[in-house]
């Protein structure tokens, strides 16, 4: 009886870790700025110049968000002085892709890349979701009403929720991802 009691608890003990949050994921990894969500990130960039570091950024903003990579994408604001731009963007992210179903949501976003003397400092903002668009029409919501640490977690704010959690992850999973895209340019 103790054998079997002994490897119930290990068990449990085993299957709470497994649902543990990863830390990348977790409390406070979306920042929301003025009653929005504001992802921001500043890279340091040695010996380059606020022009060098613009004119790269905008050479990688150029072949990044152009299809296929992306449904649809403007520039939303260029300032070549200030060495700022922003770009308004919609892409696919995918949850699932199996012979049997797709699980994806269209994400729009404005991509803001401002370019100093030897840094620059990316933000994403304005995001919004299509989700399920050819299912009556899907749904529509913002990151606001969507991936905020309130809508994510369940009450004790120690596990993502299925269905909102996914999109917390890959939302922030793009942004490093355009960031590390970027960096690697440099």
């Amino acid at each position: 009886m103790k054998r079997i009691l002994s490897l119930a608890v290990a068990c449990l003990t085993f299957l709470c870790c497994l649902a543990a949050v990863d830390p990348h994921y977790g409390v406070g990894s979306v920042p929301v700025v003025n009653g929005r969500v504001l992802f921001e990130k500043t890279v340091v960039v040695k010996d380059a110049s606020s022009e060098q570091i613009f004119n790269k950024a905008m050479r990688w903003a150029e072949s990044r968000f152009a299809k296929p990579n992306v449904i649809a994408s403007k520039y939303a604001e260029i300032d070549s002085v200030n060495h700022h731009f922003v770009v308004n963007a919609e892409e696919y992210i995918v949850f699932k892709n199996t012979f049997l179903e797709l699980d994806r949501t269209r994400i729009n976003y404005w991509y803001e890349i401002t370019c100093n003397d030897g840094s620059f400092t990316v933000r994403m903002t304005r995001i919004t979701y299509w989700y399920e668009e050819n299912r009556d029409g899907g749904e529509r919501f913002t990151a606001e009403e969507w991936i905020t640490d309130e809508q994510c977690f369940n009450k004790k704010k120690t596990r993502l929720l299925r269905r909102t959690g996914k999109f917390r992850i890959k939302t922030i999973d793009l942004f490093d991802s355009l960031v590390r895209q970027l960096q690697d340019k440099f």
